[in-house]
């Protein structure tokens, strides 16, 4: 996988998160958390704002660094998005089977990126042995 297709991927998978979240944070809510109710309701969507800007942020970063140039640093950069995000999936796994949250899409999401994090940083490293050879 090349590193400007893995963090385009991952910038728009995370634009298409946040926009969701934004739009539709109730429903988000109530999907993740579907015994919530009264002010604790309004809080989690309260809450949702904040992630979706979180998400956002991140995914106009991820935007800006498909422009960085030079194996070294792609490398840095793919095995820190690998890392991150395979964080974020085992996170969301162990929190899904302890059954706090439903947290299928995100968990799938997060996967791809992790997956294709790390196809992009094995390729990058292949590349890196061959120049030095």
């Amino acid at each position: 996988m090349q590193f400007k297709m893995t963090l385009t991927i991952a910038c728009a998978i995370g634009f298409v998160f946040s926009i969701v979240m934004f739009l539709f944070p109730e429903f988000v809510t109530r999907e993740q958390f579907s015994l919530s109710e009264g002010q604790g309701f309004e809080d989690l969507v309260t809450l949702r704002y904040a992630i979706a800007s979180l998400i956002l942020a991140l995914a106009v970063i991820t935007f800006h660094l498909r422009e960085v140039e030079g194996i070294l640093f792609q490398l840095n950069i793919m095995r820190g998005y690998w890392i991150a995000f395979s964080i974020i999936c085992i996170t969301n796994i162990v929190l899904q089977l302890l059954g706090k949250i439903s947290a299928i899409p995100p968990t799938i999401a997060t996967a791809i990126i992790a997956l294709l994090s790390l196809l992009s940083w094995l390729n990058l490293s292949k590349a890196s042995l061959k120049k030095t050879d």
